[in-house]
């Protein structure tokens, strides 16, 4: 099926989304060219797609001859992408919730992400993927600037304390909601994610784990934050002296370092 007949067929299966599961079909062929280059894919790479919906973004995918597992939670939309591509052999179509995936196997993963389980999976991907590359997902803006948030700023969150030990991120571009059918309410943002090896994997989750623990009480002080964790005032003073973070400072004031050096300090103590 040729690009323009390929998008129009997506078009059609408009009213067949199901918003339970964040559905939003993209129908502009040249974004999803654009997002799919993101991942710049190599041979001998294993590659995910997380949420193909009606193959939007695998369509460009198909293209490589990669070994790609395209995975969805709608098995009427996995049928339609099995038919689509079904003289692709390299393309595993698979039934799978990307909440409880498996993504160590994968070097580059790519996906238009459902907005009510976005962090979730971002998380996922993040910690659990331990031999990947790169990832480039398309998710919905607001959920962008709480990603790509830096310490001090209203937005920032334990998940941008992990994105900033262990990978590199940036906004690639916006897709404007008229890209979809049906359209949301909100414009859409493209992000790229590149592990950069500078910290260790398990050190930079152990960070976020802190950051998560410490987060639920974001008001506050780090001081009366770590004494619940650790349960005694003076080691809590011995730890922030260490470390050389101020007591009365918040959750949301520590860097992605602090909370590295806050993360270690605490182990060193046990």
């Amino acid at each position: 099926m040729n690009e323009e007949s390929f998008f129009q067929n997506v078009a059609s299966y408009k009213f067949l989304t199901k918003k339970e599961v964040g559905q939003n079909f993209l129908v502009d062929a040249s974004s999803a060219k654009r997002i799919v280059d993101a991942l710049m894919i190599v041979p001998n790479e294993k590659v995910l797609e997380i949420g193909c919906g009606a193959g939007s973004l695998t369509y460009f995918l198909s293209n490589y001859d990669n070994e790609m597992d395209i995975i969805d939670i709608d098995e009427a939309m996995l049928s339609k992408v099995k038919e689509d591509f079904k003289s692709h052999s390299n393309l595993n179509i698979i039934y799978g919730n990307a909440a409880k995936y498996d993504y160590r196997p994968y070097q580059k993963i790519i996906g238009n992400l459902p907005y009510y389980i976005t962090s979730l999976i971002i998380e996922n991907v993040l910690v659990g993927g331990e031999n990947l590359q790169k990832a480039v997902f398309m998710i919905q803006k607001e959920a962008a600037d709480r990603l790509l948030a830096k310490a001090g700023t209203k937005e920032y969150a334990p998940l941008s304390v992990l994105m900033g030990l262990c990978y590199q991120s940036k906004r690639l571009f916006n897709v404007s909601r008229n890209a979809f059918v049906p359209a949301p309410h909100v414009d859409s943002t493209v992000i790229e994610i590149v592990k950069t090896n500078e910290v260790p994997l398990e050190e930079g989750a152990s960070a976020f784990k802190l950051a998560t623990a410490l987060f639920r009480f974001r008001r506050k002080t780090i001081f009366n934050n770590l004494k619940n964790i650790v349960y005694d005032g003076d080691k809590t003073s011995t730890i922030l002296a260490a470390t050389g973070i101020d007591e009365k400072s918040r959750p949301e004031d520590l860097t992605p370092l602090d909370y590295l050096k806050l993360s270690k300090a605490i182990k060193e103590t046990k």
